[in-house]
C-alpha cells in the first residue's frame, strides 16, 4: 500500500541527500501520513479517538513569534533520561515532538524502540516501535555500517529542531510540524545534512502528551491541506510557511 506523506526536503539539496532525508528521517521522527502498518481491514474512522472526555488544553502559544523565538517547555519528570510530564498546553504538544526528534540519535535498536514505547499511546506502541526499528536499520545502511553489531567511528546521526507550526484538530489533539537540521556522518567521514519538515499527531491522554497514529480521515485532511515546506530560516519562504522559531535553536 502506498504511503502518503507531507514531509519535504529543502530546495536544492534533494539530489545530494537522496533518500537520507525522505526515508530515514521520515521513519525515525515523523508520522507516516497513510495506512502503512495498519490493518487493511480497519475502518476509515478507526481514529485515535480518546477513551475519555477530551481534556481542556491551555492555549499559550504566541500569536506572533518573539524576536528570540518561542521557549519550548520541558517535562516535569524523566524516564530513563527522557523527559515526561509535559504541560497541559498547546506548547506541551510541541515539546513532545521536539523530544521525540532529539531522541532519534545513533544506531541502537533498543534505544529507538524504548523512545517509541515511552512516548506513543498504548494503542499505537507496536506501530511506532516497528517504525523506529526500521529507521535504525535504514540509518545504518545509509551510514555504511553493519545492519547489526558495533558501529565504527565516525558514523553518527542527529536531529536538531529549529522551528514548528501547530494545528489544533480538536480539543486536546494537535498536528505538530517540526523543522529540523538533520546530520548523518558515514563510516567514511562523509557528512550529509539538510533541513527536514515532519508531522506528528499528538493527543493529551492520561495526564501527558502521547504520539498517536491518527485516523485515516485525519491524515487525508492533513495531506489535502498541505504541510509547511522545509525552508531555511531568514528567508521569505520561511515566514510565508508560518514557521515559528524555537528559542535557542541554531539559525
Amino acid at each position: 500500500m502506498k504511503t502518503l506523506t507531507t514531509d519535504n526536503p529543502s530546495r536544492g539539496q534533494l539530489a545530494r541527500i537522496g533518500v537520507l532525508v525522505l526515508i530515514a528521517v521520515l521513519v525515525a521522527t515523523a508520522v507516516w501520513l497513510g495506512a502503512s502498518g495498519r490493518d487493511d481491514n480497519a475502518k476509515a474512522d478507526d481514529s485515535s479517538a480518546p477513551t475519555q472526555p477530551p481534556a481542556d488544553v491551555e492555549q499559550v502559544a504566541p500569536a506572533t513569534t518573539p524576536t528570540d523565538g518561542v521557549v519550548i517547555p520541558t517535562g516535569t519528570d524523566q524516564v530513563n533520561g527522557h523527559p515526561t510530564g509535559f504541560p497541559q498546553t498547546d506548547l506541551g504538544a510541541v515539546a513532545l515532538q521536539v523530544e521525540v526528534a532529539k531522541a532519534q540519535v545513533g544506531f541502537d535498536y533498543d534505544q529507538a524502540t524504548t523512545v517509541a514505547d515511552l512516548y506513543a499511546d498504548a494503542n499505537d506502541k507496536a506501530l511506532f516501535e516497528q517504525r523506529s526499528r526500521d529507521a535504525v536499520q535504514l540509518r545504518r545502511q545509509q551510514a555504511g555500517v553493519p545492519v547489526e553489531g558495533e558501529v565504527p567511528a565516525p558514523a553518527s546521526y542527529a536531529v536538531t529542531p529549529i522551528a514548528y507550526t501547530l494545528e489544533e484538530l480538536e480539543t486536546g489533539y494537535y498536528a505538530v510540524n517540526l523543522l529540523s537540521y538533520v546530520t548523518l556522518t558515514t563510516a567514511d567521514a562523509e557528512v550529509k545534512d539538510d533541513l527536514y519538515a515532519g508531522t506528528q499527531l499528538m493527543r493529551w491522554i492520561d495526564g501527558d502528551w502521547r504520539l498517536v497514529a491518527g485516523s485515516t480521515q485525519d491524515i487525508e485532511q492533513l495531506v489535502a491541506a498541505g504541510q509547511p515546506q522545509a525552508v531555511a530560516p531568514d528567508t521569505p519562504e520561511f515566514k510565508q510557511a508560518g514557521w515559528v522559531r524555537i528559542n535557542g535553536a541554531p539559525q
